[in-house]
């Protein structure tokens, strides 16, 4: 293995030959590189811009995926760089994401199931309350249609005017609105670093209304879906959220829901 390219909780990845990263898991995680890898292939058979998964390998005890590299910088940094293009790159995201829901990917992990496990585990929701979220979760519409569920501007990459999405980890199959709402809660998140100055916090914040009101704009244009439609699965998306332990969203996450509680 080469040059790291990446470090995080899951796994580090490294150089791999010509034009090829490895992904290695830590040891805890291994079981989560043979699912990668299975939704990888899946993602592979739809043609979807994104990174080719060559093979899946044991190297020293650790599970290993062998992926294509991906040129580019992200479409954040392109937007902190070009602050006056930040319309045509939220516009864009709606585009690809849009792009992606009309592929129908009914062998992928069911998003609400995947839902539904992430709010029983999530330690701060009482049992009454939990049930309440989980039996209104269970009347939400089910799908069959591709969903990131990961996807912000973090996750794509360009290079010489193409897009590659990145991290389908979490990828799933079910209703585009799940994962559009789970996409604007992470746009619209007011949690920023602690030792960010007021001025810089202030910017951020009217960065990311801009970027998400141009988002969500174009993305219902493009399909025809009403905000309403989205906006049901607020409750549910922002519970499971809270299982991720971003310190930093808890108390935006928990508004949420205790608003959505009080009118469901």
């Amino acid at each position: 293995m080469e040059n790291l390219v990446g470090q995080g909780r899951t796994a580090d990845v490294f150089g791999y030959g010509e034009n090829k990263v490895i992904k290695v898991f830590h040891k805890q995680f291994s079981h989560l590189a043979v699912e990668e890898y299975e939704r990888a292939k899946i993602i592979d058979s739809l043609e979807i811009s994104a990174p080719h998964a060559y093979e899946i390998l044991d190297i020293d005890d650790k599970k290993c995926i062998v992926y294509e590299y991906i040129q580019g910088i992200s479409m954040l940094q392109l937007t902190q760089r070009n602050p006056l293009k930040i319309r045509i790159y939220a516009r864009q995201l709606a585009d690809m994401h849009a792009e992606i829901h009309s592929k129908s990917a009914p062998t992928l992990p069911n998003i609400k199931e995947s839902l539904s496990r992430a709010i029983c585990n999530v330690q701060s929701i009482n049992k009454k309350n939990k049930d309440v979220i989980l039996s209104y979760l269970e009347a939400l519409p089910n799908g069959d249609r591709l969903c990131h569920y990961d996807f912000h501007p973090g996750n794509v990459m360009i290079f010489n005017g193409n897009a590659s999405v990145i991290d389908w980890m979490t990828a799933g199959s079910g209703e585009p609105c799940a994962d559009i709402c789970r996409t604007s809660l992470i746009l619209k998140s007011n949690a920023q670093p602690y030792d960010m100055s007021t001025i810089k916090k202030l910017t951020l914040h009217v960065f990311r209304k801009i970027f998400y009101r141009n988002y969500i704009k174009q993305y219902l244009q493009t399909t025809g879906i009403a905000i309403q439609q989205v906006e049901r699965w607020l409750l549910p998306v922002a519970a499971a959220r809270l299982n991720e332990g971003i310190e930093s969203e808890l108390p935006y996450l928990e508004s949420i829901i205790h608003q959505e509680l009080l009118v469901i």
